[in-house]
């Protein structure tokens, strides 16, 4: 294995950590996010600041992908 696939595996498992964590604390605040496969849905209670909920949008379109790639997997296996 390279340098270059051992960084890519690194940086893979921090994306898959960060979603997690964002996708965790929304929850924790009430806040929904949910994907059709391309884009993020997110919706938020009214009394969650709105900072908080600027903090959550600018978070989720920094790591679209990986969230979107949690979101998919966590949901996968369900039919069998």
């Amino acid at each position: 294995m390279s340098i270059h696939d051992e960084r890519n595996i690194a940086q893979a498992a921090r994306g898959v950590v960060t979603a997690r964590f964002i996708l965790d604390e929304a929850a924790a605040l009430g806040i929904r996010v949910g994907t059709d496969g391309n884009e993020l849905l997110m919706v938020a209670p009214l009394r969650v600041p709105r900072e908080a909920r600027r903090w959550f949008e600018t978070k989720l379109d920094e790591y679209k992908a990986e969230v979107i790639d949690f979101i998919q997997r966590e949901n996968a296996g369900g039919w069998s």
